[in-house]
């Protein structure tokens, strides 16, 4: 039972990196890292097309890749729809479409070359173009291994880049996705980043995974340039059209904005389109001063900076839809301004921010405080557990003959209590049941009344005028289940825009049993893990009773096994609750799905015009049963996971406390009481410790790029000043403590 408790859960915190190509991503997350050259950044030519992950490599010192690889088949049906619009486009202007077929010539430019005009699907399929990647061939997961960032970047370089000044052998079409993993020393090891490219190349096989990598953020960085930082709605759009698998549908709890870049500006324009003068950027420097210009310069970023993060919050307050499913309090979005540039060029001449006004610093402490969280918890997990267990082995020392009766009186209390308690949680559950049930079936009504004027208006669009440049899309979506990812990271989904209605009827019943950003305690009367965390068998009838008896060491371990399984059921839930929502855009997928097949097949003259009937005389024809399905596939796997709470909880912690007070014969134990109160006094100050430490900004140069690395930027007058930084201060780091466990447990 003790070899259990290092058994810690090895989820990582997942932080979700969006931008458009160009804007600084791989440089940050390269700085964020103190790995100057680990993800390729900074050429003209070339761009992240694959969605990279980034984490700690706890095996090994080195430096790893592991490339999957789509489908084969997967990539011969793209090749025969490449082909097929390549020669679309020759024959007539009507079937063109601009995105697929840029999107076609780059793909086949980047695997095979400059192709003949003639080439056929059997000669781009040859196993022979592939005899560098024979994992693609068996679909298997190709493995590289370098000894420093430098190399393996280049090693995998054809894998993770387009890049059109060298075409041929660049296999980025044929990944689906690219996990880095460097030296645990080097980075923070239960952080993961996933660059998520919000625009390019997209296939069925890299959708699913780009949804299932959202669906796994614990917070999202939208990453832009300065320049466009505060006018540029992509970003906005591109995390709006994605929001539902990042909030019910994901685990996302806070959003980052970042201002890249923000060293590239021409201050004296600056100041002459702000009408600014040299008082209002206090700059006491005289023109004829050799540092006047860098400070200047300097007074000029920090200025824009300022006004930026105005604005861009000024732009998160009008999404609605990022408003709508989520309790966008004060701490829920960050806005940061960097210079991934002058962090790593402090010694250079040019540089004109220090460290801290570089804002990295601040990058890091945000970090650092969840990657504590994680040591912290598991640290905690580890006492409370020991503490438990060595209470349960010093509780059966007790002389059977004073504590028998105690003992049987104190169970039979105890799974009366259980049973009371699940009444109570039963109620609780069918409570929101009905909820539920009344939401779904509103949604229903509402669908089946609007769906098909709202799917047409956003997706199918009968009435468009124009259709030369829709066509090939809306064939494209067909071909891909209804979902359709344009060039500028636009999302064009049929089944969310049939969906809608349901959603908007149910999401607000999510956001009380499941909330998002508070999943702990939530609403008193609607959170289900906010009733499980009031859930107790130990109430205080049961400590005033026998707090005092010869039985409260065995308590104190049915209170550690129940905190334990709550903890667990709590993850379960959090697992089930994304399914259960996403379960009725997956049920109305599978409903469409024929017509989809269907009209892929579609071909020759009139084509756009018969997709389109074909798809809209299905909803009409289904939509009747369509949403009604949904809601019964929801209602399903819901009533599944409230069996699912009352019935573990029932079976274990009816076996926990029946373990715990049933009386044994076996060999004789240790007096372990000093062990005992040891662990306790652990657990107690542990627990003091996190609640009454203020938190205080780590050391700089014990992070990536610091002093003590090789990548270190140093600069005297740039250590974090806690007191000037607040928002981003570090929780007491409790890894220190981990050890003191087993040494109190081995003694």
């Amino acid at each position: 039972m003790i070899s259990k408790l290092d058994a810690t859960s090895k989820k990582k915190t997942t932080v979700g990196v969006f931008g458009k190509s160009g804007v600084g991503k791989s440089s940050l997350i390269n700085t964020i890292l103190g790995e100057e050259d680990l993800l390729p950044s900074g050429t003209i030519t070339a761009c992240t097309s694959v969605i990279i992950q980034v984490e700690s490599n706890t095996t090994d010192s080195n430096y790893t890749a592991e490339i999957d690889f789509i489908p084969k088949e997967v990539w011969e049906k793209e090749v025969k729809n490449h082909l097929n619009a390549l020669s679309q486009a020759k024959e007539s202007d009507e079937d063109k479409d601009e995105d697929t077929l840029s999107t076609a010539q780059e793909k086949v430019r980047a695997v095979y070359g400059d192709i003949r005009p003639n080439a056929t699907l059997e000669e781009l399929i040859d196993e022979q173009n592939f005899t560098a990647i024979p994992e693609f061939l068996v679909s298997s997961k190709k493995t590289v291994s370098c000894t420093t960032a430098s190399e393996l970047s280049e090693e995998i370089n054809s894998f993770t880049r387009s890049d059109d000044s060298s075409p041929g052998q660049h296999f980025w079409p044929l990944v689906k996705t690219v996990t880095i993993k460097i030296p645990s020393g080097k980075g923070l090891q239960n952080i993961a980043f996933i660059d998520l490219p919000g625009t390019g190349d997209f296939n069925k096989s890299r959708d699913e995974m780009w949804k299932k990598c959202l669906s796994r953020c614990s917070t999202v960085w939208i990453i832009n340039d300065m320049n466009r930082a505060a006018s540029d709605k992509e970003p906005w759009k591109i995390l709006t059209s994605c929001i539902k698998d990042m909030a019910h549908g994901g685990e996302c709890n806070s959003m980052t904005f970042i201002c890249t870049k923000t060293d590239d500006i021409n201050y004296k324009s600056y100041m002459k389109n702000c009408k600014l003068k040299d008082k209002d950027l206090n700059v006491t420097a005289t023109q004829d001063s050799v540092d006047y210009g860098k400070q200047l310069k300097r007074a000029c970023i920090l200025h824009r900076n300022e006004e930026a993060k105005k604005k861009v919050r000024t732009m998160f307050s009008d999404q609605t839809e990022i408003q709508n499913n989520f309790t966008c309090d004060e701490d829920f979005l960050k806005v940061f301004t960097v210079s991934a540039k002058d962090f790593f060029q402090q010694k250079e001449d040019g540089c004109i921010l220090n460290k801290e006004d570089t804002e990295i610093p601040k990058l890091w402490r945000l970090l650092e405080k969840l990657d504590n969280g994680h040591h912290s918890t598991s640290a905690n997990n580890y006492i409370q557990g020991a503490y438990g267990i060595l209470s349960l082995i010093q509780g059966a020392k007790s002389n059977v003959s004073e504590t028998l009766k105690v003992k049987q009186n104190a169970m039979k209390a105890l799974k009366q209590n259980l049973e009371e308690e699940l009444y109570f949680l039963k109620a609780f559950l069918i409570r929101q049941s009905n909820h539920l049930q009344l939401c779904l079936s509103e949604g229903v009504n509402e669908s089946e009344n609007l769906s098909l004027e709202t799917a047409d208006k956003d997706v199918i669009k009968t009435g468009i005028k124009d259709a030369r440049g829709y066509h090939m899309t809306f064939k494209a979506l067909c071909e891909n289940n209804g979902f359709r990812r344009i060039k500028n990271g636009t999302i064009i989904d049929l089944n969310a825009s049939l969906a809608t209605y349901m959603y908007k009827h149910v999401n607000g019943q999510f956001q009380n049993m499941f909330p998002v950003d508070d999943p702990v305690t939530g609403k008193p009367d609607k959170s289900i893990r906010g009733m499980l965390h009031r859930f107790n068998i130990l109430n205080s009838d049961i400590t005033e009773l026998y707090g005092e008896s010869p039985v409260s060491l065995n308590l104190t371990f049915i209170k550690t096994q129940q905190n334990r399984l709550i903890s667990r059921i709590e993850d379960n839930i959090f697992q089930r609750k994304k399914r259960i929502f996403n379960s009725l855009y997956e049920s109305i997928l599978f409903q469409m799905i024929p017509v989809y097949s269907e009209a892929a097949k579609i071909y020759g003259k009139h084509s756009f015009i018969a997709r389109q009937m074909l798809v809209t005389d299905h909803i009409k024809n289904s939509k009747a049963d369509m949403f009604t399905r949904a809601k019964t596939n929801m209602m399903e796997l819901f009533e599944n996971l409230t069996e699912y709470i009352q019935e573990i909880l029932r079976e274990e912690l009816d076996d926990i406390v029946t373990h715990a007070l049933t009386i044994k014969d076996g060999l004789p134990l240790p007096d372990i009481r000093r062990e005992v109160k040891e662990m306790e006094s652990l657990a107690s100050s542990f627990v003091d410790l996190q609640l009454s430490s203020p938190d205080s900004s780590p050391d700089s140069d014990s992070y990536p790029g610091s002093d003590s690395s090789p990548d270190s930027c140093p600069d005297s007058d740039s250590s974090p000043d806690s007191s000037s930084s607040p928002d981003y201060d570090s929780s007491p780091d409790s890894r220190s403590q981990a050890p003191v466990c087993k040494t109190a447990i081995g003694s």
